[in-house]
Parts: C-alpha cells; sequence; structure tokens
C-alpha cells in the first residue's frame, strides 16, 4: 500500500489507518460519520477496533500534524493496560463534509461480519506470533515477531532482518511463517535499526553487523531455540546477511543473502560515479518504513525538477520534506572512508566460515552484487566449496522466489518484454529449506554444483564450476561507421574486424533535454524494447550484421570506447542490445544502464576533471550477462549521455555535482574509431556451450 503523506483527503487518511492497522496486526476499523464535526468543520468519525477480542471505540479525524497518533495504534497501545476509550481530537484541512461523505468507500459498506470474516482469513494466513523488544549492545532496542510451532520445544531458527517494515504486506518473508515452522524451524523478522517499530537512527547497512549478530546471540538464548540459526531475505536483507556474518556469531550457521546489493559505487547510490536520483528518491522517501514529516508542496513531476540547483535540496523539492539519508548520499560522491566503513574487502571474506546460497537473476539490479559477494566468498574463505549460486531469467522481484511471486507462489511469466518458460523457474524456498536441512539440522548436504545459471536466448540451463566457465574465451567486436551514427537511422555498425581508416561520431549532449525515460510506461531495468527511445540525434546506435550462427556471451561485457568531449565533466550511458528478427532492440543486462561519470575514470575514489578537446579511453563495465544471440538476430549497442531521472543529470560545467548552481553547458561527445586504439565491446564467449540435460 503507498504512503499517505497527504491528510487533506479522508481516503488518504483513511489509507494510513489501514497501515497502522496491519503494523500493529490489528483488524481494519469500521468507520460511521458523525452527525457532529470539529471545530473547523472538518468530519469526525466513530471508529471501532477489535483488538484481542475487546472493543475500542472512539473520534477520530485525519490530521496533518501528529499522524503517529493514530485510533488504531492507541487502541493497540491500550491492550497493555486496563481499556479505555480511545479519545483523539485530531482536526483535519478538509473540503465540505458531505462531499467528504462521498469519498468513504469500502469500509463504510462492509458490515461487522465480512469484518469478522476477513480475520478469519487473516489468521489463515498469519500463524500466532509473539513480539519482544531486544536490546542492543548499545541499549537500543530492535522490535522483533517470532513463530514457533509449539512453545515447548526447541527448534533452529531462520531470521530476516528487513528495513521495509516487517508487516505481512510489506516487502519480506514473513508469508513464509507458517512454512517454516510446519518444517521444524522457528521463524524471526526484526525491523532494522531506525525503521519500523525499533528504535534509533537508520544508517545504511553502518550498524546492520553488529546488530545482527546481537539479534543472533539473543535467539540463541531462549528457551524455544537450540541454538542454531540461519540467515534469510533478499535486497537490503539478503545485503546485511553479509554484514552479520563477517562479525562472526558464534551461533550463526548460514547464510542466504539472495539479491544483495554490491558496493556504494557498484549500483545504489552511486554507478561508477553517476548518482542513482530516482532511486534515491523513491527508496528514501517511500520504500523504507521509516519516520517521515509530512509532505509540503511536493513536485513529483520529474521534468520540474531539472530547473532545479543544487541537486542537495531536490528532496524538498520533489518529494516536499528534507530525506537526510539522500543528502548524506551526495555528501559523500568518492568511495571515501564513510563508505569503506561498508565495503567488503578480502579480509572480510576470509573471516566468514560458513555456508551461503543465493538466488539472483540476470535482470536483476543487485546482480552484480551477488555475483562479487559469491566470487569474494568462493576466493577467499575457507570454506570454498560449500557457496552456491542461481542465476535463472529474474528481476530484483522475483530472483529470490525463482521466478515466483513472493506473495501469491505464482509463476511470473514475463520478465520485461521476453517469456520465462517454464523449465526457467526454480522452487527457490524448498531448495532454501533443504540449504538449511543440512546446515541447521545435520542433514545431507545438498548435491548441487556451485553455480547453475539460466542461458536466455538458448532458454537453457548450465551447470558450471567457476564464473565465466573454464572454457569461455574473449572476443572483440568493433565500433565503425561513416561519421552518422546518430539514433537507429544512422550509419553505425558493429563488425569483427578492426576499422582500417580513422572516422568519428559526434553528437551533442544538452543537459535541459536529457533522454527521459518514463517508468509508468515501461519497465525500463527490465528485458524492453528500447526502440522508443532510439530516435534522437543524441544517441549513437551501433548494429551488427545479421548473425547466421549463435553466439554466447556468458561473463562480464567490457566497453572500451575511445572519447573525447568539449566539457570538462560529462557522463556516458551505454546499452546492449539484442535486435529481434522482428526489428524489436531488446535491452540486456541488470539494472537500468551502464554509465561513467567521466571524472571518475580514473578511479572511484578521486575526481579527475578532462581537459575539453582532449581524446581519453575509457572502459565501461556492463557486468555479467548470460545469453545467446540467436541466428537471424543482431548484436546493438547505445552510446548517449542520460537516462533520466533514474540517473542525477550531469550538468558538464566541472562542479560539485550536489551543491553546483552554475548553469548548464552543452557539450559536444565525440567516439572516435581509430585503427591503433578502436573503440570495441569485450566478450566473454561459449562455442559449443554443454547445457543441463
Amino acid at each position: 500500500m503507498p504512503q499517505c503523506t497527504d491528510f487533506v483527503d479522508v481516503n488518504c487518511a483513511k489509507n494510513r489507518l489501514q497501515e497502522y492497522c496491519q503494523r500493529h496486526y490489528i483488524p481494519l476499523p469500521v468507520y460511521t460519520l458523525l452527525e457532529k464535526a470539529g471545530a473547523d468543520h472538518s468530519p469526525m468519525f466513530q471508529v471501532e477496533v477489535e483488538v484481542n477480542g475487546m472493543i475500542y471505540t472512539g473520534e477520530w479525524a485525519p490530521k496533518k500534524r501528529d499522524a503517529e497518533k493514530l485510533a488504531a495504534l492507541e487502541a493497540w497501545i491500550s491492550i497493555h493496560r486496563p481499556p479505555s476509550p480511545i479519545k483523539t481530537t485530531h482536526t483535519c484541512e478538509t473540503n465540505d463534509p458531505c462531499v467528504l461523505l462521498e469519498k468513504i468507500n469500502l469500509e463504510e459498506e462492509q458490515n461487522i461480519e465480512s469484518m469478522e470474516s476477513k480475520i478469519v482469513a487473516n489468521k489463515d494466513v498469519e500463524p500466532p506470533f509473539h513480539t519482544k523488544r531486544v536490546p542492543m549492545r548499545d541499549g537500543v532496542e530492535l522490535v522483533v515477531d517470532y513463530f514457533l510451532a509449539s512453545p515447548t520445544s526447541k527448534y533452529p531458527a531462520i531470521i530476516e532482518i528487513t528495513p521495509y517494515g516487517r508487516i505481512l504486506e510489506r516487502p519480506n518473508f514473513r508469508n513464509e511463517a507458517r512454512y517454516w515452522i510446519s518444517h521444524g524451524y522457528a521463524f524471526v523478522i526484526a525491523d532494522v535499526r531506525g525503521t519500523g517499530d525499533s528504535e534509533g537512527e537508520f544508517q545504511f547497512f553502518l550498524n546492520d553487523g553488529k546488530d545482527g549478530y546481537d539479534l543472533i546471540e539473543w535467539i540463541a538464548r531462549q528457551s524455544w531455540s537450540n541454538g542454531r540459526v540461519g540467515m534469510r531475505g533478499g535486497s537490503y536483507s539478503g545485503g546485511n546477511q553479509w554484514y552479520t556474518a563477517r562479525e562472526r556469531p558464534p551461533h550463526l550457521s548460514c547464510i542466504t543473502p539472495n539479491t544483495s546489493p554490491g558496493g556504494p559505487m557498484d549500483g545504489v547510490p552511486y554507478h561508477n560515479g553517476v548518482f542513482a536520483l530516482l532511486w534515491s528518491l523513491n527508496w528514501i522517501g517511500s520504500s523504507l518504513d521509516i519516520a517521515r514529516s509530512p509532505a509540503v508542496n511536493p513536485h513529483p513531476n520529474p521534468m520540474t525538477w531539472l530547473n532545479h540547483r543544487p541537486l542537495h535540496t531536490l528532496d524538498v523539492y520533489a518529494t516536499g520534506r528534507e530525506l537526510p539519508l539522500y543528502r548524506t548520499f551526495l555528501g559523500h560522491p568518492t568511495l571515501d572512508d564513510f563508505w569503506h566503513l561498508i565495503d567488503f574487502t578480502a579480509t572480510d571474506f576470509e573471516v566468514i566460515t560458513i555456508p551461503t546460497l543465493a538466488f539472483t537473476g540476470w535482470f536483476d539490479s543487485t546482480l552484480t552484487g551477488t555475483v562479487e559477494h559469491y566470487q569474494g566468498a568462493r576466493r577467499f574463505s575457507s570454506r570454498k566449496a560449500d557457496h552456491f549460486l542461481f542465476i535463472g531469467p529474474y528481476s530484483h522481484g522475483t530472483a529470490p522466489d525463482g521466478g515466483y511471486d513472493y506473495m501469491t507462489n505464482e509463476p511470473v511469466p514475463t520478465v520485461g518484454d521476453i517469456e520465462v518458460p517454464d523449465d526457467g523457474l526454480l522452487p527457490a524456498r524448498d531448495m532454501t529449506r533443504q540449504f538449511y536441512e543440512w546446515c541447521l539440522k545435520d542433514k545431507p548436504r545438498p548435491e548441487w554444483k556451485p553455480i547453475r545459471i539460466f542461458v536466455t536466448g538458448s532458454n537453457k540451463w548450465m551447470t558450471l564450476n567457476i564464473f565465466p566457465p573454464e572454457n569461455a574465451y574473449e572476443k572483440f567486436i568493433f565500433l565503425t561507421s561513416e561519421g552518422h551514427a546518430n539514433s537507429i537511422s544512422g550509419d553505425g555498425r558493429l563488425q569483427w574486424t578492426p576499422p582500417i581508416t580513422s572516422m568519428t561520431d559526434h553528437y551533442l549532449y544538452d543537459p535541459t533535454n536529457p533522454l527521459m525515460i518514463d517508468m509508468t510506461k515501461k519497465q525500463y531495468e527490465l528485458p524492453v524494447d528500447m526502440n522508443d527511445l532510439l530516435d534522437r540525434n543524441d544517441i549513437l546506435v551501433y548494429t551488427s550484421e545479421i548473425l547466421n550462427s549463435s553466439l554466447t556471451v556468458i561473463g562480464n561485457v567490457i566497453f572500451e570506447l575511445t572519447f573525447s568531449s568539449t566539457a570538462q565533466d560529462t557522463d556516458l550511458v551505454i546499452h546492449m542490445i539484442d535486435v529481434m528478427p522482428d526489428g524489436r532492440s531488446i535491452k540486456l543486462g541488470s539494472g537500468f544502464s551502464s554509465p561513467l561519470r567521466l571524472r571518475y575514470r580514473e578511479g572511484l575514489d578521486r575526481e579527475v576533471l578532462m581537459v575539453p578537446g582532449s581524446i581519453y579511453f575509457v572502459k565501461i563495465d556492463l557486468n555479467e550477462i548470460g545469453h545467446t544471440f540467436m541466428p537471424l538476430h543482431r548484436i546493438r549497442m547505445t552510446i548517449t549521455s542520460s537516462f533520466y531521472p533514474w540517473h542525477s543529470v550531469n550538468p558538464n560545467t566541472g562542479g560539485p555535482i550536489a551543491t553546483d548552481i552554475q548553469p548548464s553547458i552543452v557539450a559536444n561527445q565525440t567516439i572516435h574509431h581509430i585503427p591503433s586504439q578502436p573503440s570495441r565491446i569485450r566478450m566473454m564467449v561459449v562455442e559449443n556451450p554443454v547445457f543441463d540435460p
């Protein structure tokens, strides 16, 4: 449910009340419009809330301030003290009460019987649980819910620690509670420090290792615990497992770090120095389950953001509120000591002595982080053979469940514009249980090879001992043109031999007119048709001849470009594409694009501006793909300088990105095709690939 931020509208406030009911596990309230109104002629509601068989009633109305003091929350708290009526005197800025009455929909139409049937259905999904506040070593208390089949038995435990809220409807693994307790485990879910009901300040991964340690050791001390604990999660709650594991809690036996983010410069909040603008505003502004001030005059249209400077204060302009974490991210644009606190090194992997199992997908924005964590554990940990990685045709949302919807457990038939075949799915939950049975119950070790990948295009599984495969070799394809590679209608070509004459392609990058993507119409982080974006002159497009035979690429793809610009700093944004026989241009790779902010071309720990007009040789990593370009298909590559609003726009001034207020500069960008140092794509190719039976 989207979080309500505007209490002017009754529907919005009503949604907020529902959200609090869900968080505190109580039925939705029944509303009745009272004849009397507030002092400011705002509507007042008689609210009934049933908690543990007791009916609490009171007057309630939405209000911009004191939003936390809702009737549902007070009712929940009141079960811990003698019952008393809920008396709230919230007022609201609103329209005529009679008009607002027409906006009140489902709750007013439902009677007590239908509400009770909802509660019964909820109980069928949600087993009984216990809520505890667990003190950390610094006195901050984190809130956990734990589920047990019996309070008198001892179980191995599975814990997820999430910043997204531990309620059933939020993106977490709480809906698996019944599954795990039915198979002889305790299931625990906790709010990360500073999120949900946990105390403290949320800091991006910074406290998660020590807090994870303390939670696991708390579990081990409980009467219902047998002292063995495994971790469950995906995305942030996949990443924080690595931070917990490097702290080496004695009772942690294994982790399942699915879809785990990589380093802070590997995707979010930065990708090769380019700030992930839309992600930062959305993730901090709505995805995290953190307390926020009410929004005041937000401007949600990204087109209006282009005129706002500096970027540092865009949070207030765009969302209507200050987002401290957004500003913290912008305050650290290089790989400095701040980021080193959460950066993983070889030494960190050396101390991890427990097995790991991870699921990710070729179209998962955290693919690179998941693979890098796996590679680090395989290379540096003492238990090199006890790490497993599965990569399927999945997105970030479906990868932890092997291509299934985590809420419905139904297969998701498509990812972007491509179909997911039935044999592309994996029973990830049951495989995770098999892993836990080995780690936590001393059952037989799963008979898995270290890596299993689903090669898209061929649409077949391949089992590997290492990634890339031992038989992969590097193959080059070169960029060339007649000097007019602009747009999909240009003359840009990809060819298997280096160019024999020098040539250049140019385009103008205007920061006030960036390449704009509309996420409400298309999920551009997935393998979607890009043709609607390729008819602009500020995009260079290079396309191969039709392939006569298949080409299987497994491993990292590197773009090497000989480049110059009239600006001191600018961005390059790259896409690799499979052109279908019907002409569609299907984007490959994880995430939205492969960018580079040129001031970071010598390393992400330093900023070195360019000399306008000088020629530079730069490398941009598309990262991992596992894909077969089939016969009659073509390979395509595109080059531009923006992908807005996912990436922040580079104004080309060379000034500090966060605080720069100088007028933006139009840059003339040049790709050089030089025989002695050609622009090219480096691919890891597997000839005659051997797929699983």
